[in-house]
């Protein structure tokens, strides 16, 4: 009888040994599961569909700042562009025989700005010249004539830019020149 009580403790514990790597097993099993499950569960609550626009509308407001951020950079350097190499030479309007001269360079609101200018400027040299030739000597000789020369300048070019808002492509105009006779 002793025999049989030897033979039935290593077999007890065998049982024992291979109940617990079964649990074992069996807990590994479950947990894999459920980190799976976790992994590939969708971020948000709903469709693909509406966690990708929330994820643009993200990235929108992500460019939104950005774009400040870099208007506010570009604000504090300024950027100045000549409307042409040489000066703006024309005959005034009116019964006189009076010429003005002026170097016109504009201040913009952004780099980009000076391309712009560069892809319209037969437009925008016969709309300053236009103007010009339309003044006489009196509009042109006071300051407060000059004022508004440049402010004419101004919006003629930015209505050929297509500019919205005031702080954006061409900011002011100044005479680098101004001779008139």
């Amino acid at each position: 009888m002793s025999e049989a009580k030897a033979e039935a403790a290593p077999k007890s514990k065998k049982n024992i040994l291979l109940i617990i790597v079964a649990a074992v097993l069996v807990l590994i099993l479950i947990l894999g599961g459920a980190l799976a499950f976790f992994l590939l569960k969708s971020p948000a609550e709903g469709s693909a569909e509406e966690a990708t626009a929330e994820a643009a509308a993200h990235g929108e407001e992500k460019k939104k700042e950005k774009k400040k951020e870099k208007k506010s950079e570009e604000h504090a350097k300024p950027v100045f562009a000549k409307l042409q190499d040489q000066p703006f030479t024309v005959n005034l309007s009116g019964e006189a025989e009076s010429v003005l001269q002026v170097e016109i360079m504009v201040e913009l609101a952004e780099e980009a700005d000076k391309e712009r200018i560069i892809a319209v400027q037969p437009k925008i040299l016969d709309a300053v010249n236009r103007l010009l030739r339309a003044k006489t000597l009196e509009e042109v000789k006071t300051p407060q004539g000059q004022e508004e020369l440049a402010r004419q300048i101004r919006e003629k070019i930015n209505a050929i830019l297509e500019v919205e808002a005031k702080d954006e492509g061409v900011l002011s105009v100044n005479f680098t020149k101004y001779f008139y006779q």
